[in-house]
């Protein structure tokens, strides 16, 4: 909860402000999916709803300033540390990749460009919003209690 919530609001006021100064800016928080869904993480699940707040909370306060302030919620992401949880049988990639829409894990690059797009110019009208990027495992999960996810087709 330190590093997740304290550590995001300390570090948003530190550069929001030096933003609002000046008269523009971007500043892009990382949340999760589990923000906005149940999960057994006790404290990790709470702590990043809590990022989304601070980044609504945020965007309203600072907007008028010139500083916009967006939250990139991931999903499951195929990084070293969830591929070594793989390889250790801590958690099923099938399981993952199942409950998704895309039916994959999301990769690092796909982050980032949802990053990057959200710091450009092109978003410059959104504040304010927390971006699933979760290849559809926000939407996917119901469906496994009407038979599952669609297969691809064509």
């Amino acid at each position: 909860i330190a590093v997740d919530q304290r550590g995001v609001y300390v570090s948003n006021v530190a550069f929001g402000r030096r933003m609002a100064l000046r008269g523009s800016g971007s500043i892009i928080n990382i949340a999760s999916v589990t923000s906005f869904r149940s999960a057994p993480l006790h404290a990790y699940a709470p702590a990043k709803a809590a990022v989304v707040s601070i980044t609504q909370t945020l965007a309203t306060e600072w907007g008028r300033s010139g500083v916009r302030v967006n939250a990139i919620a991931p999903g499951y992401v195929l990084t070293p540390a969830l591929q070594a949880a793989i390889d250790d049988g801590k958690r099923d990639p099938k399981a993952l990749e199942e409950n998704s829409a895309f039916g994959r894990l999301i990769r690092t690059e796909e982050i980032a460009k949802a990053c990057s797009f959200l710091a450009s110019d092109d978003a410059s009208g959104i504040t304010g919003v927390a971006l699933p990027v979760d290849g559809g495992w926000l939407v996917a999960p119901s469906w496994h209690t009407y038979g599952g996810v669609p297969p691809k087709r064509g």
